[in-house]
């Protein structure tokens, strides 16, 4: 329930749904007090504007992801490659088996290329961090597609009950019995993963993948607001949440 509740808490606090309650705030406020309710929509267009620049997005992700560059080591020593989850489709609506997400694929695929170039265990962690979107098990889906691509089942190992970064990182200590891993995972998220993997006592070795930081072409369209960059300062600002949040709890 707790679990539950802090997501609920969360997703209020994400800049969508943060901003459109203070716009619709400010609609209710401005009946009485209408210049302070004017001004509290002004401020959400506004802010909502903003966010949804692509060098907004660029600039809210960039200290995310400079710290972590593509591994460029062929091959790297290693007890294990972690994959943890970041997303599944539930297709049940079409009669379908779930798929990964490009977040998720793009985590699985570059954990396959190393647990294959070393021969050691592939582990794929990560159960349903996500109540209110799926009923799927990340790990589940991400060892059927590893299968599909080749890895031999006896080189995989999935744990599919961990809703979050610290939940897999002890996980995953009770599965390793060494205590050297290549963590492939996406590059903004790789702070907080490197952190609590390190604090379980795991010697990281950095595989980022899915970046999205990017070198803009300055242009006219560049001052247009996209719903692309509006989600990608959404995943930075998130991103900057968490880290505060598992900080302050003295997990980091």
């Amino acid at each position: 329930m707790a679990f539950v509740l802090q997501k609920i808490i969360w997703f209020l606090a994400l800049p969508l749904p943060g901003l459109l309650f203070l716009m619709l705030a400010g609609l209710l406020l401005s009946v009485k007090w209408q210049r302070f309710g004017k001004a509290l929509i002004l401020f959400g267009v506004a802010a909502l504007s903003v966010l949804s620049l692509g060098s907004t997005a660029d600039m809210i992700l960039r200290p995310l992801e400079r710290g972590y560059p593509p591994l460029k080591v062929e091959k790297p020593v290693a007890d294990a490659v972690v994959v943890p989850g970041g997303g599944s489709v539930d297709l049940g609506w079409m009669h379908a088996a779930p798929v990964l997400n490009a977040e998720t694929m793009s985590r699985l695929v570059t954990g396959i290329e190393y647990a294959k170039k070393l021969r050691v265990p592939l582990i794929l962690c990560g159960g349903n961090g996500e109540p209110f979107s799926t009923k799927l098990n990340d790990a589940d889906v991400m060892a059927d597609a590893a299968y599909a691509m080749g890895m031999p089942r006896d080189q995989v190992v999935v744990e599919n009950v961990s809703r979050n970064t610290l939940e897999n990182s002890h996980a995953v200590r009770k599965l390793v019995k060494g205590d050297r891993i290549i963590l492939a995972t996406s590059a903004y998220y790789m702070r907080r993963a490197h952190a609590m993997f390190s604090k379980r006592g795991f010697t990281v070795i950095p595989a980022p993948t899915f970046f999205l930081a990017q070198t803009p072409v300055p242009s006219p369209a560049s001052f247009i607001p996209k719903a692309a960059d509006l989600s990608r300062s959404t995943t930075g600002i998130a991103e900057w949440m968490s880290l505060a949040w598992w900080w302050v709890r003295g997990e980091l």
